[in-house]
């Protein structure tokens, strides 16, 4: 975290003890051709070459990828750290691992009652734990769970897809989307979601759009999904699925909706605090804190998302409590809603 240019020689250097890199006897490749014996000094070379990159990986995944500086080409290639945390590393420093398994056992046992019964069964299969687990539950001692009924449609099959994803297996899938016939897809999977009490498989549909991202509820899933070993696994772009997420509310993009900066109005002090405490979105940002103004008492707040029906429906939720404020096309939308509601519930004459 010096923030000077370094070189794989000196960073090899600085591992040999010597005082620069211009004091190597060899270069770089050659130190590298030179360990093949079983001294440990020299494996520790072999080490140092594998452990570099993988350290530069840590820091980008923690501070960002534009956080190191590339310059020039395999042979004298240099890095340089620009990033704004002068040890973004510490928390792994610091880590230690789990060393008492007791207290893992414990964890497990006690989290039990946050995962669907399908997880726990398919992963504990023929484990004692499983039984325990189980025991537990009857006799009354659980003291974790998932505020949501998770015995849904389909749920069993959660845990192998969560395998197909880390196997890059791709998977034969009879679907049914919603008010369309059934249809059978070529899936590749890539990343599982939940949102509102309900899975959500996101992976590349062959011969469908979007090309990444494509959407399968898994309560409209047909029947089993089946494997395609002979069939070249094809993998999301990276960081797709960080950006996919990062400008909606829930789970669905609308076509051809964009980013929206919305003014939102809190019209109690109930209401405001639990948006303070639970944001419809992670660019929550206050713009008037709560107070009496000249037309009225409310706080306002703004965030910047895609306005899909999962942001529509967070917004109705709260009822009167909740007024769009701006931009103008969001709050008609709004409008239109709230009216097409109150037409359901006309007053009695």
């Amino acid at each position: 975290m010096s923030y000077r240019w370094v070189t794989y020689a000196d960073v090899l250097a600085e591992y040999l003890g010597l005082e620069s890199s211009a004091q190597l006897e060899y270069s770089v490749s050659k130190y590298y051709e030179y360990t093949k014996d079983d001294d440990e000094r020299k494996k520790g070379i072999r080490e140092l070459k594998k452990a570099f990159p993988e350290v530069c990986y840590a820091i980008k995944e923690r501070v960002g990828k534009d956080c190191i500086e590339e310059e020039g080409n395999n042979r004298n290639k240099r890095f340089r750290y620009v990033g704004k945390d002068n040890d973004p590393l510490a928390d792994m420093r610091n880590a230690k691992a789990i060393n008492n398994l007791r207290q893992y056992w414990k964890f497990c046992q006690d989290s039990a009652g946050f995962f669907p019964k399908s997880w726990l069964e398919y992963f504990f299969k023929d484990c004692q734990d499983l039984l325990d687990m189980k025991a537990k539950r009857q006799k009354g001692e659980q003291v974790i769970s998932a505020s949501l009924d998770r015995i849904l449609t389909n749920i069993e099959y959660l845990p192998s897809l969560y395998e197909a994803i880390t196997n890059k297996t791709v998977l034969e899938i009879d679907y049914k989307p919603f008010d369309e016939e059934e249809v059978t897809l070529m899936f590749h999977p890539h990343y599982l979601k939940e949102y509102n009490g309900r899975w959500h498989l996101f992976g590349h549909a062959e011969g469908r759009e979007p090309e990444y991202g494509y959407n399968i509820a898994l309560d409209r899933i047909q029947s089993k999904p089946r494997e395609r070993a002979r069939v070249e696994y094809v993998p999301a772009p990276k960081y797709f699925y960080e950006e996919f997420f990062k400008d909606i509310v829930g789970v669905s993009h609308k076509k051809d909706a964009h980013k929206e900066h919305i003014v939102i109005r809190a019209r109690s002090l109930y209401i405001y605090k639990l948006m303070d405490t639970k944001p419809l979105h992670q660019t929550y940002t206050v713009v008037k804190p709560y107070a009496q103004y000249d037309d009225g008492e409310y706080a306002e707040f703004s965030v910047d998302v895609e306005p899909n029906n999962e942001f529509y429906g967070r917004i109705l939720q709260m009822g009167a409590g909740l007024e769009v404020v701006s931009p103008e096309t969001v709050r008609d939308k709004m409008i239109q809603r709230v009216h097409d509601l109150a037409t359901l519930y006309p007053k009695k004459e």
